[in-house]
């Protein structure tokens, strides 16, 4: 008799019907986050929260299969809202700063460069479930946060957290403060930090922003830190390059320079990891249930003819676009082989530090990078040729993100004994919401906001533009800044390597990443993990309110953005207010505000947490 548990047929289709909404509407109204801070937090315990929150006096019987089909298929959304937000805003960005004329988003061809990567990405992730689940040094910390969760509302399904001193709060200082930003109630920062450095003065604004704010409430201390250091790095570079004469882009191609470092020493180690789970697995008894890890075969049918459906749909995507046999078969095979190999490093790089912390971008830079350098090889130029292009790679980086947060929610199901490939429909239903949703958002961020502009900046989008003029247009790379950029990656890798022995994840691309990022993103993501931290008073500890707080921050104040954008689409305008003579201390007021919020939601821990 089989010991794996199977969610029932009414949970199943419950959970994947409630993950829907959430994916759709999340992975939507994340796309302001990601267009503003550059960072897409993982929301498998959010999501978790509001199926206990929200179902939890229907499913009392099978509140654990409900919840586990929840999480996979809500958390989905916001996978290709990275993937998407990331690389898609290229094709605008690089067009105004060459003076063309900045075409409008095309939402049937990103909606098909999303579903390409998401079928792509399912099939390869769902091939290799195995590989990533009987791994032990994976500490998978989300999905250690999900099953607990799970775990604490099959138990007690009437104990739910108090949403209204959580969760609302949340909302409604993120809502109210984009508003009052909008109007120019709200100043962008409370205080300027200036210091010189080698005759430089330099300065580091401390932002009053709920969205940074909420990201780093989500992450962990030692993440968080990386990030801002490398926000400070950025902020040095960019006041010593001005001084100098040379560009204002010199800090993307130093932090660009530093994660193809990281990237690469995380590729190797991904593939000497790999080989040695296996050698170990092989001369010892398996000590997980294999049982719960096999792919029936109708299954890995399903799967095999998803990556084939995806690779078609990319394949006739290039052919629209009038690619060569030589093209076709060039960025084919090319593109395959990446999403392979990068998907399988998001999903370990996700398990080793949960995919809020998992620096997704630097994976996707380097797809980008690969796939740029082939399209150079076959005679791709031009502004012309990176149009071909940017299709192709958000495929990609859609099958690397989607992987990001696949592994994490595989886990989960393993975690609470579940069959992991009963939730595989629930994975693709909720990549496929996202694939619809996450391009009518960023065509919607567009029309009121501009991608690139100061208000939606796609801090990766602006990198990868400035990378791609540099192939296609200008054949310059300047030497000095990728040569500073890798010396530092190869100083964080090996702080990497030194803070893996002694136990602690010091992630070498999350300070690649926070050195491209503008440097007071860094410095409100760092504000809010240190207020977690003074509430928690631990590095590692979340709570359940903490949780619904930090997200409600994000999601209020991205959904204040989306709405804005529908009300200017249908002519509707939010004129500022003039001579509003309390900005300073109104702006204080809420900042006191959002760290005590945030603090005092994280220290408390109710009885069943504490149990």
């Amino acid at each position: 008799m089989s010991n794996v548990l199977e969610p029932s047929l009414k949970s199943k289709k419950a959970g994947i019907a409630f993950g829907f909404v959430i994916s759709f509407v999340l992975g939507a109204a994340f796309v302001f986050s990601a267009l503003k801070a550059g960072i897409t937090p993982g929301i498998s315990p959010l999501v978790v929260l509001f199926g206990w929150v929200a179902m939890g006096a229907f499913f009392k019987k099978d509140m654990k299969g409900f919840l586990a089909m929840a999480q996979v298929t809500g958390s989905a959304g916001v996978a290709v809202t990275a993937g998407v937000a990331f690389v898609a805003p290229i094709i605008q960005i690089l067009a105004a700063e060459l003076g063309e004329p900045v075409p409008p988003v095309d939402i049937l061809s990103l909606i098909l460069s999303s579903a390409a990567g998401c079928f792509l990405g399912w099939g390869f992730v769902g091939l290799a479930t195995e590989r990533f689940l009987t791994d032990p040094k994976l500490p998978a910390p989300e999905a250690v946060a999900c099953d607990r969760l799970i775990q604490t509302a099959a138990d007690n399904p009437q104990a739910r957290p108090p949403l209204m001193l959580s969760l609302v709060p949340g909302l409604l200082f993120g809502f109210v403060m984009a508003f009052l930003s909008q109007i120019k109630v709200l100043k962008a920062s409370i205080y300027d930090l200036k210091f010189t450095l080698s005759g430089v003065e330099t300065k580091l604004p401390l932002p009053i922003n709920p969205l940074y704010f909420g990201i780093g409430a989500l992450l962990t201390v030692p993440t968080a830190v990386l990030i801002f250091f490398g926000g400070l790095l950025n902020a040095v570079v960019k006041g010593m390059s001005a001084a100098q004469g040379m560009p204002g882009t010199t800090f993307r191609w130093v932090g660009g320079a530093a994660m193809v470092v990281a990237v690469v020493y995380s590729l190797i180690a991904y593939i000497i990891e790999g080989r040695k789970t296996r050698n170990a697995l092989a001369d010892k008894e398996a000590d997980y249930n294999a049982e719960q890890l096999e792919i029936p075969d109708d299954r890995r049918k399903q799967l095999l003819g998803s990556i084939a459906f995806g690779a078609i749909l990319l394949l006739a995507m290039m052919i629209y676009s009038g690619a060569t046999i030589v093209g076709l078969v060039a960025l084919g095979i090319v593109a395959l082989l990446l999403i392979f190999f990068l998907s399988g490093l998001g999903a370990l790089l996700s398990l080793q530090v949960g995919s809020s912390a998992s620096p997704v971008s630097g994976t996707v830079f380097m797809g980008m990078l690969v796939l740029s350098l082939v399209g150079l090889a076959i005679g791709l130029e031009g502004i012309q040729g990176v149009y071909f292009l940017v299709p192709i790679i958000v495929a990609a980086c859609v099958a690397i993100c989607a992987s990001n947060d696949s592994s994490q929610d595989y886990k989960t199901m393993q975690f609470n004994g579940l069959k992991v490939s009963s939730s595989f429909v629930g994975q693709i239903v909720g990549l496929l919401g996202g694939a619809i949703s996450v391009p009518l958002a960023v065509y919607v961020a567009h029309e009121t906001g501009t991608l690139g502009s100061e208000a939606l900046p796609a801090p990766q989008a602006a990198f990868f533009a400035t990378v791609l003029k540099s192939l296609f247009i200008q054949s310059d790379i300047p030497l000095m800044p990728v040569l500073a950029g890798t010396g530092l990656g190869l100083v964080a890798v090996t702080v990497e390597i030194i803070g893996k022995r002694k136990g602690i994840i010091l992630s070498s691309l999350a300070f690649a990443v926070g050195i491209y990022l503008p440097s007071y993103i860094g410095t409100g993501i760092l504000l809010g993990s240190l207020a977690r931290l003074s509430g928690t008073k631990s590095v590692t500890k979340i709570t359940h309110r903490g949780i619904l707080t930090a997200a409600g921050l994000i999601t209020g104040d991205a959904l204040f953005a989306l709405l804005f954008g529908i009300l200017a689409i249908a002519g509707m305008e939010i004129a500022g207010v003039e001579g509003f003579n309390y900005q300073t201390s109104l702006s204080v007021l809420f900042f006191v505000g959002l760290l005590l919020t945030t603090a005092i939601n994280y220290a408390k821990t109710s009885a069943i947490e504490k149990n």
